[in-house]
């Protein structure tokens, strides 16, 4: 099983080589259906453009960091509900989190969060919970992760974090069902549970 950052970067390499094929795919299927005035050249041009000004972006914040988050930002809110713009989205959470700036972050991904789908979704999801617990905002951080808390792939990663955010509420008992959770669902998924059961054993036993 892949880990979430395997996923986003599988997803990366996806639509760095498929992305401008997938969208020319898309541009005659419907230009047979529904003709060129509504889905035409130029809708290919700007998915083209956009795949472009994304791997400028990464490779400005990837040089620049957060001297480059204006531009980063800018990109995610022109390419809103691309894969692309989710991509970038967080790319700036990462900067920026790196730079202290923790609500900044926290905005990228809720961002990433409400407009992405699939896998992306749910990897902001799990990245904007970890965001919240840092800044001790437990009860948004356990609401993220009710929305990616029963999908196949991410139960065991979400009930470790949400013991994660129970541990750190003083909340043991809660956070040792978490864990106990966490553990069931990665061992049926075949993940290491080296990690989540030092956790588990860390916890007082009159806890």
């Amino acid at each position: 099983m892949d880990t979430e950052e395997q996923q986003v970067e599988q997803i990366k390499a996806f639509w760095k080589e498929h992305g401008k094929g997938i969208v020319a795919g898309l541009v005659i299927g419907f230009a047979l259906f529904y003709g060129w005035r509504y889905y035409d050249a130029q809708t290919l041009a700007k998915q083209e453009a956009q795949s472009e000004q994304y791997e400028q972006v990464a490779a400005q914040l990837e040089a620049n960091g957060a001297e480059a988050l204006d531009s980063a930002k800018s990109f995610v809110s022109e390419a809103s509900g691309s894969t692309y713009a989710t991509l970038a989205a967080f790319e700036v959470a990462r900067k920026a989190a790196e730079a202290g700036d923790l609500a900044a972050a926290i905005t990228a991904l809720e961002g990433a969060q409400s407009s992405a789908e699939g896998a992306l979704k749910h990897v902001a999801s799990l990245r904007l919970a970890r965001l919240q617990m840092a800044q001790e905002n437990y009860p948004a951080a356990l609401t993220a992760l009710e929305q990616v808390a029963q999908v196949e792939g991410f139960k065991a990663k979400a009930a470790e974090l949400r013991g994660d955010v129970l541990m750190a509420q003083g909340d043991a008992a809660g956070a040792r069902q978490a864990y106990e959770s966490a553990i069931a669902a990665a061992t049926e998924a075949g993940v290491p549970t080296v990690l989540v059961e030092t956790k588990l054993n860390s916890i007082p036993a009159a806890s």
